[in-house]
């Protein structure tokens, strides 16, 4: 009764959701990456508290970082699709995406911005958040999208060889390298602490996946037969060595970086090997492949991946900031902590989904889907 009645609430929520022009496994691909999103935010207690298994937490759980640039390397796809499918103004289309981005980033750091005003945060430090992305966690990504449109837009051409992407990809990788080397001497400190001040929007980072959505779009039917072709269990091996990889990576950044690694945790090789691999074992997958209860689930995910996205961030830095107080001398041991991690999980992805579904009840679709 109780799974009956919870199919007719995501069946409800997504009738008008879904089309024919939706792929399910992009669909797919933006659910399992907002759930690895709010994984990545859901150690709500401080690093103190747990510092003896801080390594071990960051490499356990540092495959998750493919989630971000799945989503970049998703709405960069779906770009080219709208510029390639329909013959519109390309500059049309632009200010439509501008647009479409630039609400919700209004809406949701205008929110945090006032509940830090209100907690007595000074207008510099607001300011400084608002710029760098970091005015509540995640928010980073909206201003990336807002950077990338318009430069999108103009290169795509350049872009859509297929050695250009190769030229992307070594330029991408030189970037990487270059911002592990420069921790190795304390004469680049200065330039260490400018890309710490500009935090995570900075091009350099990020600019591979513009290239990549491109590509995937241009090769998705290559894609979705290579995946058709791999069994399950050769999937689940290119998994394996893939959260290897990243275990691997995110050991050595910890070793360079001294555990401080933010805001260089997503300029990783393994990031975009992530991307490579994720779209190889999922592209394939189908509707009528899942139990309906799973596809409907996805889809409600994938959905409001943008408002979860959001509340998460701004849920995990409220909550962050009461259990600084409320546990500041408490200490976990490696299981505990990992529980308090799914326990937290729970908690803010279903905080999240409900006031997304809320939010969208009262005519801010736009803010959450």
């Amino acid at each position: 009764m109780q799974k009956k009645l919870f199919h007719q609430l995501l069946q409800s929520e997504i009738s008008t959701y879904q089309n024919i022009d939706r792929l399910f496994s992009l669909d797919l691909l933006k659910a399992i990456s907002i759930i690895a999103v709010v994984s990545f935010h859901s150690t709500l207690v401080p690093k103190i508290t747990y510092v003896n298994s801080q390594l071990y937490m960051e490499v356990l759980f540092s495959p998750l970082r493919f989630c971000v640039p799945v989503f970049l390397v998703i709405y960069f796809l779906l770009f080219e699709k709208a510029l390639s499918k329909h013959k519109v103004s390309t500059l049309s289309v632009v200010q439509k995406r501008l647009v479409r981005i630039l609400i919700p980033t209004m809406f949701w750091f205008s929110i945090t911005a006032l509940l830090k005003l209100i907690n007595k945060s000074s207008w510099i430090e607001v300011s400084g958040g608002i710029l760098n992305g970091e005015i509540f966690t995640g928010g980073y990504y909206l201003l990336i999208l807002l950077q990338f449109i318009p430069f999108f837009a103009i290169f795509r051409p350049w872009f859509s060889k297929q050695i250009n992407v190769f030229i992307a990809i070594m330029i991408q990788s030189s970037v990487y390298i270059w911002i592990y080397t420069i921790h190795w001497s304390s004469k680049f400190n200065q330039i260490v602490f400018i890309l710490k001040f500009i935090h995570r929007p900075l091009f350099i980072y990020w600019f591979i996946y513009m290239v990549l959505g491109i590509y995937c779009y241009k090769k998705w039917s290559s894609i979705v037969k290579l995946s058709s072709l791999l069994h399950i269990y050769t999937k689940v091996i290119i998994l394996g060595i893939y959260a290897v990889l990243q275990g691997v990576e995110a050991y050595y950044a910890f070793v360079v970086l001294e555990g401080d690694i933010p805001p260089f945790d997503y300029a990783m090789f393994s990031c975009m090997l992530s991307v490579l691999v994720m779209f190889i074992c999922f592209a394939s997958i189908k509707e009528d492949q899942v139990n309906p209860l799973i596809k409907n689930l996805v889809s409600v995910l994938s959905k409001y991946s943008l408002g979860i996205f959001c509340i998460n961030g701004i849920l995990y830095q409220l909550l962050s900031s009461l259990s600084l107080r409320l546990f500041i001398e408490v200490n976990f041991n490696f299981l505990e902590i990992i529980i308090v991690k799914l326990l937290c999980f729970c908690l803010l992805l279903s905080i999240s989904l409900v006031l997304s579904m809320l939010l969208e009840r009262m005519g801010l679709k736009v803010v959450v889907c």
